[in-house]
């Protein structure tokens, strides 16, 4: 049926056209046709996805991103690039996976504030070892060595200026940070490997494996920048487990979470976001946790307290997450930014920034500590 009113469409059409003296693009107009009846012969045949073994590796090995050598990004002042002013609020729920592909380029980022970063996470790394890095098996260390391989030749690839490698491989140099590293030694231990990671990019690394049933388990981890989610304790858990205290989370996006790990191909790149409120400053590793956990039967009408405005802040996760094709593990990558909230409320967003910490539902709202602060953010806010 559709067929044939297509061709009398067409019929129709040529005839308006031969008296019009208006020229069409014939063959544009045919593969129109065929598109909406369902084919057409320059269409490339469905890939299929590739089959996937217990280990969550790939059994016929895809096409990935992870595996494209990046374009180079050269031409650039550090010291001028700004960090990337990321509003999720805008437009983003509370409860959305909101994950988009990313290309190579954009993995791994850098901006003005890299030399500080770096500084931090160092003697972050430094202070608190337990709390910053962990090894918990086998099959943790081979997804540290992976991802630190791809590291290793991303990072010279895409800035050239920032990074060199040797002719020979054996010698890696961070030309802003002055630090030189023989890679075979590095080779040898998987801490030392992260501690590498952790001198050189911003972002922090949480590697989930795949266990005999293709379930992802965290196995290892690089948090020197932990906004309180005290990963030593999350070792050995699974997504579900390790998000069970986050309210409303598992009933509403946990499946698809579920669904999407597993249906990942290897090296393929995704990023998502995710946004809080953090306060009493602007620095990034918060070691005691800042979440909360009320009794059951607490009430709230005296908690609220009062905020050093000049000291609050939006905080926020660029998630990226990359399924390493070799030992099949999914790296969660994050790269975290704060702005002022006198900044967010110079932008002109105060008001909607107000409006979602308003619409959390209650739970999420006692888990993200609104009670303790809302008072003073939200008249701060939404001040003329």
């Amino acid at each position: 049926m559709l067929q044939s009113l297509l061709i009398a469409l067409g019929a129709l059409l040529a005839a308006v056209l031969l008296y019009s003296n208006v020229s069409i693009p014939w063959q544009k107009w045919v593969n129109t046709c065929r598109r909406i009846m369902g084919g057409s012969r320059h269409q490339k045949p469905p890939v299929p996805a590739p089959s996937t073994s217990a280990s969550g590796k790939d059994s016929a090995e895809p096409v990935a991103e992870l595996s494209r050598t990046a374009t180079a990004f050269a031409n650039f002042d550090l010291g001028q690039l700004e960090p990337i002013p990321y509003r999720p609020f805008l437009s983003q729920g509370h409860y959305s996976i909101g994950l988009k592909k990313v290309v190579k380029e954009d993995w791994i980022q850098m901006d003005q504030l890299y030399p500080s970063r770096v500084k931090d996470r160092k003697r972050n790394l430094e202070l608190y070892p337990e709390k910053c890095h962990a090894i918990n098996n086998e099959e943790g260390a081979r997804a540290i060595s992976e991802l630190f391989e791809n590291i290793v030749k991303h990072l010279p690839a895409r800035f050239p200026t920032m990074f060199q490698q040797e002719a020979t491989g054996s010698t890696f140099r961070n030309l802003v940070t002055g630090e030189s590293y023989e890679l075979e030694q590095i080779r040898t231990e998987p801490r030392l490997m992260l501690k590498f990671l952790s001198e050189n990019v911003e972002e922090d690394f949480y590697l989930m494996c795949p266990d005999q049933k293709g379930v992802y388990v965290q196995q290892g981890f690089l948090s020197c920048f932990s906004n309180g989610f005290l990963a030593p304790t999350k070792l050995g858990l699974s997504m579900r487990d390790i998000h069970g205290p986050v309210p409303g989370l598992q009933e509403n996006i946990g499946k698809s979470i579920d669904r999407f790990m597993g249906s990942m191909r290897g090296g393929s790149m995704f990023q998502r976001m995710g946004w809080s409120l953090q306060f009493a400053g602007s620095d990034l590793l918060r070691t005691g946790g800042n979440n909360f956990y009320p009794d059951p039967d607490q009430t709230f009408s005296d908690l609220s307290e009062p905020q050093d405005l000049d000291q609050c802040y939006l905080r926020v996760e660029r998630q990226t997450l990359t399924k390493l094709p070799e030992t099949g593990a999914i790296v969660f990558g994050i790269h975290h930014y704060v702005t002022s909230l006198e900044q967010v409320r110079k932008e002109g967003h105060g008001k909607k920034l107000a409006e979602e910490i308003q619409s959390m539902p209650e739970k999420l709202g006692y888990y993200k500590r609104r009670p303790f602060w809302q008072r003073d953010i939200n008249a701060f806010l939404t001040e003329a």
